[in-house]
């Protein structure tokens, strides 16, 4: 059984706007949702506070995009995951449809 510590790390975040990366992802667990053609990350919080726990870096909580070939049982398989703008601000760009 894997814990939160074993779960897929954002590697970077290019997503600047969120509240949650500060030089890296700091929530503990993101979620990548499925809308429309974008695999977003639903845990994207545009605000002008500081969100998530300084000493810890994302990891994938929960992936609804069925279809990657990343996906398992909607939890994310990869080694890591990048985010960054594409569909919308936030897409898991580590995304790949089997």
């Amino acid at each position: 059984m894997k814990t939160l510590l074993q779960s897929p790390p954002v590697r970077e975040c290019a997503a600047t706007a969120c509240s949650f990366n500060d030089n890296g992802c700091h929530a503990p667990a993101i979620t990548v949702a499925a809308s429309a053609a974008a695999a977003s990350c639903a845990t994207f919080v545009e605000s002008s506070l500081s969100g998530g726990i300084a000493e810890v870096t994302g990891a994938v909580g929960a992936c609804a995009r069925a279809e990657c070939v990343f996906n398992t049982n909607l939890a994310c398989t990869a080694e890591s995951i990048t985010v960054g703008p594409g569909a919308t601000v936030s897409d898991c760009l580590t995304y790949q449809p089997a």
